[in-house]
């Protein structure tokens, strides 16, 4: 992996795993540990930089990403390219920075032209360990060499591990093989216009246990099955707010047959916009006491009421440790102001 921080530090993989199928089993979260080659330089090797980040302090799902402490550059070393992130220091602890409320609908052009497609998984390491709390990439569009069938359901190399507290700002998922398994939250994370191109695996999926995954002014485009992967337990929540996600199987999904698979998982969806939705917005484990709460959606072309398209909040029973396979519950039919799913039909409008 490339690392960007302090050297020698080893990254752990998601311990979930299993295949990809409609219905919603864990995807490969992660790609194996690697120990840190990373130094703080300011070299630049290739078209590899990483655009400078500011560490000014924003909101992470209730914890606050503040100020990296010094100035400098950090590095991400190995393979044939080197990710240098620039920083200067802001506010601070105490100095959030809010998320903005645009809702983005074309991914920006990539700042770095034909974008570039690296080697291994880059790690994004927290100021604590030696990285810095905000990476704002400028509209660079990054990859990895991934050589898995995106359909595969395993295997695919993740672009971005990024550790607690880490904020991600301005960065293009490349589409397709080289967007893998996308961007890996190994803590509280927030992913803030971030725009996958054309999803592989997953966009984005939310692996350490009670952390918050926020998605916020993104857009994500064809995913063959799910875009944002749910595997961590212990009241672990993805937000998703202000964003536009289109030609999709499902928007989320809590992980329906993960190892030592529970709950609860919890989603929130505010202001967004959705087309193209196969099979459903959100797919929420009841037997692990997983909650969708949704307000302000957006359909493209509404939502017929009579054929229950497209389904908006469906309840599963999940299994564990791949004891059979997870079942849609009520015949598949959307579900509305339950224990389940917080939703209300006045909340899914049309556009």
């Amino acid at each position: 992996m490339l690392l960007i921080g302090a050297a020698g530090l080893a990254q752990t993989a998601c311990s979930d795993g299993g295949a990809t199928t409609d219905e919603g089993q864990g995807g490969s979260a992660s790609s194996g540990t690697a120990s840190g080659g990373g130094s703080s330089t300011s070299s630049t090797s290739g078209n590899a930089t990483t655009g400078g980040a500011t560490t000014g302090g924003a909101t992470t799902g209730g914890a606050t990403a503040g100020g990296t402490g010094g100035a400098g550059s950090a590095t991400a070393g190995g393979g044939d390219a080197s990710a240098t992130a620039s920083s200067t220091t802001g506010g601070g602890a105490g100095g959030e920075e809010p998320l903005g409320d645009d809702l983005p609908m074309e991914i920006p052009t990539p700042s770095n032209g034909g974008g570039e497609i690296r080697n291994q998984t880059t790690v994004l390491k927290n100021a604590a360990n030696g990285g810095q709390d905000v990476y704002d990439f400028n509209n660079q569009k990054i990859g990895v060499n991934n050589t898995a069938d995106c359909d595969d359901g395993e295997g695919q190399k993740t672009v971005f591990e990024v550790e607690h507290g880490v904020t991600v700002k301005n960065l293009i998922i490349a589409g397709g093989l080289p967007g893998g398994n996308g961007i890996v939250c190994k803590g509280d994370c927030t992913l803030d216009h971030v725009y996958w191109e054309d999803v592989c695996e997953d966009a984005a999926t939310n692996s350490a246990d009670g952390a918050t995954m926020r998605i916020n002014s993104s857009i994500a485009l064809h995913a063959s099955d799910k875009v944002f992967q749910h595997n961590a337990k212990g009241g672990s929540t993805t937000i998703v707010t202000n964003s536009y996600i289109a030609d999709f199987g499902k928007l989320w999904r809590s992980c329906g047959d993960c190892t030592a698979n529970g709950g609860p998982r919890h989603l929130v969806v505010d202001n967004v916009r959705v087309e193209g939705v196969r099979t459903t917005v959100a797919g929420a484990n009841q037997n692990y006491g997983d909650t969708v709460t949704i307000t302000n959606l957006h359909v493209k072309g509404g939502y017929d009421e009579d054929d229950d398209k497209p389904k908006i909040c469906q309840e599963y029973r999940a299994v564990t440790d791949h004891m059979g396979e997870s079942q849609k519950l009520h015949g598949g039919a959307s579900q509305w102001n339950t224990a389940t799913c917080h939703v209300s039909k006045s909340d899914v409008k049309r556009w």
